[in-house]
């Protein structure tokens, strides 16, 4: 998902700030008339042209071209703008993530590919469906055009709901997956988290909230519609951004006058709906005069992240109702205290006002009245992007431990959800294994062997890294955490040890021995060398 800017939202909507490197021989020849070729003074040759419903792409292949070639696939673009918000696409933004490692990998010499995600008719949003197969058309150009050797599908952020159906559907089409801060399918479970959020904060801060509920009308009165209510969280995190919270709770009336300070209800949003305690400032750890505790750490990093992961669920909400239609949000069988992790609620103790306040919040949002979805809706959404995690080719997962719009606990989750799968045909080896009574069934059953195919990159944080200003207040402003937070934010060495796994794993046919992976590790400062690392899950698992 493509990240919104807090600042010029909240100005447009009337309210105040808060491997190999052998070169092989093959001469790339591209000067068919459905490409437009020019090569630079590198020797980089640059093609451009479109795909049948008209959508643009770019191709780059080095003079060193070495015969693979990486097929980039970027998060969620919205189909209509907002003013100073959001820029409507007008064609291909990036070649590689974030167009950050395009020229390394150039330099070693992979060819790279890519295509601006745009349905017929100029319709973006949660077009997933249109993009597997338009992935498979880029593909298909490039082969055309270019004696291919081994190709990477890789992509970021709502793209995890493309290539991982798309190897399903099109397992020759590459050798190797990437995700990069990636949905783990379906976007529902992540949708579903961010539509508490509005509803929690409905009940506790803001009665005229209604969040995921408008959503699902089509074009720009849905857009509209879905905007005036990111607008209402926009003014209380503005409030909360000026007074971090201190006025005591306002709703619901049960709990006006009780001496709860509303950032103990923001805390609790936070931590219910899976919102990292990390943020690009705050390190849930570090104190001072003003931040007299740790969970009042946390929950600034609540209020940081809060703003642009409300933003992007808001606008891609609205873009998963219009496939969905209204109703998509149902919490009528919502358990509230289920979804406060003890440890949580143990460690947040102080942030939360204490046992007796978590207690009471809890209860009074259990008891208020729920939201009543639509049947159709919701089946629809859990049904999106629908896979199966069986592919046989290597996958490498790269995930932020603090991303603020895409948890990574989505890394998590596809982990599970393949070895689920890897067990299964374990099982069935087994079986035929123990069977066997001769060498040809024997040989017959070592073919049904699996082999675990998919490992989990981490970028972590300092431990600590708050700065706070001579009057004690975190500076937000400052120079934030140099790994491990955001969004699609890697640094160029920890994509680039992303992007040689990849290559490796195409190459190989696997993910190589954890020896190499550790060496691959040690090359990107912060990313994390324990392999069994799991980050918290998220709070929906369908």
């Amino acid at each position: 998902m493509k990240t919104i800017s807090m600042r010029k939202l909240i100005a447009a909507l009337g309210v105040s700030a808060l491997l190999s490197t052998a070169t092989i021989a093959i001469a790339p020849s591209a000067n068919a008339a459905s490409l437009t070729c020019t090569t630079d003074a590198q020797s980089v040759e640059s093609c451009t042209g479109s795909l049948s419903n008209g959508a643009g792409y770019l191709i780059k292949v080095p003079a060193n071209y070495n015969g693979t070639f990486f097929y980039w696939n970027h998060g969620i673009r919205f189909t209509y703008p907002l003013p100073g918000v959001i820029t409507v696409p007008k064609g291909v933004e990036e070649l590689t993530p974030n167009n950050l490692p395009e020229k390394a990998m150039l330099n070693i010499g992979y060819g790279l590919a890519t295509y601006d995600g745009v349905s017929t008719g100029g319709k973006r949003g949660w077009n997933t469906v249109d993009r597997v197969e338009m992935l498979k058309e880029l593909i298909d150009v490039v082969r055309e055009h270019y004696t291919v050797k081994k190709g990477v599908v890789y992509g970021s952020s709502q793209a995890g709901s493309v290539v991982t159906p798309f190897i399903e559907k099109y397992p020759d089409y590459a050798d190797a997956v990437g995700i990069m801060a990636g949905v783990t399918p379906s976007i529902g479970q992540s949708l579903q988290a961010l539509c508490d959020a509005f509803y929690i904060l409905s009940v506790f801060a803001d009665p005229t909230i209604k969040g995921c509920a408008v959503m699902g009308t089509p074009g720009l009165a849905g857009h509209y519609a879905a905007a005036a209510e990111f607008g209402k969280v926009v003014k209380l995190l503005t409030a909360w951004g000026g007074n971090l919270g201190a006025p005591g709770l306002e709703y619901p009336a049960a709990l006006a006058g009780s001496g709860i300070p509303q950032r103990s209800a923001l805390l609790l949003t936070g931590l219910l709906i899976g919102l990292p305690t990390k943020s690009a400032h705050m390190d849930g750890i570090t104190t001072s005069a003003v931040i007299a505790e740790q969970s009042i750490n946390a929950t600034v990093a609540i209020l940081e992240n809060f703003g642009e992961a409300i933003a992007t669920g808001t606008f891609g909400g609205q873009a998963v109702s219009e496939i969905t239609g209204p109703g998509f949000y149902d919490n009528t069988k919502t358990n509230w205290f289920s979804l406060l992790d003890p440890a949580d609620a143990g460690r947040y103790n102080l942030g939360l006002s204490g046992d007796e306040a978590i207690n009471a919040m809890l209860g009074v949002l259990s008891m208020a009245p729920r939201v009543v979805g639509n049947p159709e809706a919701v089946a629809k959404l859990k049904a999106l992007d629908e896979s199966h995690f069986d592919t046989t080719k290597p996958v490498v997962l790269l995930a932020n431990e603090a991303d603020r719009l895409v948890f990574s606990g989505n890394s998590a989750l596809y982990v599970d959800k393949a070895r689920a799968v890897y067990e299964e045909r374990l099982a069935t080896y087994e079986a035929a294994r123990d069977a066997a009574t001769n060498s040809t069934e024997r040989a017959e059953a070592a073919k049904l062997k699996p082999v675990w195919n998919v490992t989990s990159l981490y970028a972590m944080t300092p431990e600590t890294y708050t700065v706070y200003t001579a009057q004690g207040l975190p500076n937000l402003a400052g120079a934030p955490s140099p790994s491990g937070v955001g969004h699609q934010n890697f640094t160029l060495k920890q994509m680039m040890s992303w992007v040689k796994l990849l290559a490796y794993a195409a190459d190989n046919g696997k993910i190589k021995s954890s020896r190499y992976l550790n060496y691959c590790i040690k090359l990107a400062p912060y990313l994390n060398e324990d392999l069994d690392y799991r980050p918290t899950d998220l709070k929906y698992i369908w």
